[in-house]
């Protein structure tokens, strides 16, 4: 498989203003550019997030490469400086990484048997590992007492998912971000608040249908579901239960959470849309992003609800894309402010598919673009409405990643490099780990063979 980038791969200056006379480390691409470090990788799955400035890449047989910024440890290397190309991660080069998930300056990996480890910055408890700390560089074994199958990482908080359905949350509680019904603020004196955080995996007990006028706007209590995976926005929550449900807690600007209101949630809701026909088949076809969220329902439409758009009103409740009826999703990911989405569909864009007609691959992007990440190319950065990535047009992308300025495309097999540019990074160099710095260690372009467990 091949892994493409779009946007910006000057990582130390991604979303933030350049400094005066501070030179960028790498390019803006802004089309979908083959990444010549990945080509003999054979990567199998990409993670990014959508407060997330690095990407961890996962090869066939789990073992862990990171990439991007690095200021706080996130990339799990020992140390606090960037990677401009992917580098193994040695501290898990004898573990089978299966899934990860990526926050803003943390990384969540989960292994085959269960087992979970964190890295990156721990100063509200988001590592999970009983205490807080500035940095935790390489990643560290959590305590759950039994087997996460599935994670979500916040800007400053997570949240894991056992075998046996029941979730726990860790890291910062603002806006109820970790489910308890509290969002951890207290007084220190006259005009100072701080927040509690929680450094050790806790369960989520209660769970509630929606009430806008109830108190704390939480209705009746109910059964808590099975939840098969969760998926962590900038400061909110969506959860899937085996039943197709659909859980959503936290902020609630824009409307994100669906609940067809404005209010936080400290404990998580029900949004009631999803259920019958709509209830959700494909958990992993679910998505928050920095404001916004996403979901494709039983029937195989996608509904946005959030900020969708940098201009209009937000959707407070799920609104169907028409511009995508009928499309088949195979992967999306909301970012910052871009909106990715690998599917199937006809020739024409912003048209209907509809059966007996040519399927064809798409990539459908549409949001900001600062840096190129939507990969138009040309004199188009921007979209308000979702458009079709014209030169990855009939190629199959198994999985869309986007975080903040940049995207990540994994093709489904390798492709010809005369297909697309190749970008192929500058050498990482040493440095202090400071902002607009190279790496110290460079990439590791081999790794040993894994040990038998």
């Amino acid at each position: 498989m091949s892994l493409l980038l779009a946007g910006c791969t000057s990582w130390e200056q991604s979303g933030r203003n350049p400094k005066k006379g501070e030179t960028p480390s790498g390019e803006n691409l802004n089309v979908p550019t083959v990444f010549a470090p990945a080509l003999k990788l054979k990567f199998d799955s990409i993670f990014t997030g959508p407060s997330s400035t690095h990407c961890i890449a996962l090869t066939s047989d789990g073992s862990c490469y990171s990439f991007g910024r690095n200021e706080t440890g996130q990339l799990g290397q020992g140390d606090k400086s960037n990677r401009s190309s992917p580098t193994l991660i040695k501290a898990l080069e004898n573990e089978t990484v299966v899934n990860i998930a990526v926050g803003k300056t943390h990384t969540i990996f989960l292994g085959d048997a269960g087992q979970v480890w964190c890295c990156g910055t721990n100063k509200f408890g988001e590592c999970g590992i009983g205490r807080t700390s500035e940095v935790e560089d390489k990643p560290k074994p959590v305590n759950f007492g039994s087997k996460i199958v599935h994670a979500g990482a916040g800007a400053e908080f997570s949240i894991a998912v056992n075998e046996e359905g029941k979730v726990f949350s860790f890291g910062h509680p603002e806006y109820g971000a970790l489910g308890h019904g509290t969002d951890g603020r207290f007084i220190i004196a006259t005009g100072r608040q701080g927040f509690r955080e929680v450094s050790t995996p806790t369960q989520i007990t209660q769970w509630h249908l929606s009430d806008s006028k109830g108190k704390e706007f939480l209705g009746a209590i109910v059964e808590p579901p099975v939840i098969q995976r969760v998926y962590c926005g900038n400061k909110h929550t969506l959860a899937v239960g085996d039943d197709g449900s659909l859980w959503a807690w936290g902020y609630n600007g824009y409307g994100r959470l669906g609940l067809n209101d404005p209010h936080d949630r400290k404990r998580p809701c029900k949004v009631e849309f999803f259920q019958g026909p709509h209830a959700i088949k494909n958990p992993d076809l679910v998505v928050a992003g920095g404001a916004s969220s996403g979901a494709v329902d039983g029937i195989g439409q996608l509904y946005t609800w959030g900020q969708i758009k940098k201009v209009g009103e937000s959707q407070v409740r799920p609104h169907a894309e028409h511009n995508l009826g009928g499309w088949r999703v195979r992967s999306l990911s909301f970012g910052n402010e871009s909106f990715a989405i690998s599917c199937d569909g006809n020739k024409e864009p912003r048209r209907p598919w509809v059966e007996g007609c040519e399927s064809i691959p798409h990539v459908i992007t549409w949001g900001t673009s600062k840096y190129g990440e939507l990969g138009y190319g040309g004199s188009k950065k921007s979209s308000a409405n979702p458009d079709i990535v014209s030169s990855l047009t009939g190629f199959t992308v198994k999985k869309v990643a986007a975080g903040v300025g940049h995207t990540c495309f994994l093709l489904d097999k390798d492709v010809d490099e005369s297909s697309f540019p190749v970008y192929d990074p500058p050498a990482d160099e040493p440095s202090s780990g400071k902002r607009g710095a190279g790496a110290a260690k460079g990439a590791a372009a081999a790794k040993k063979a894994k040990k038998k467990k």
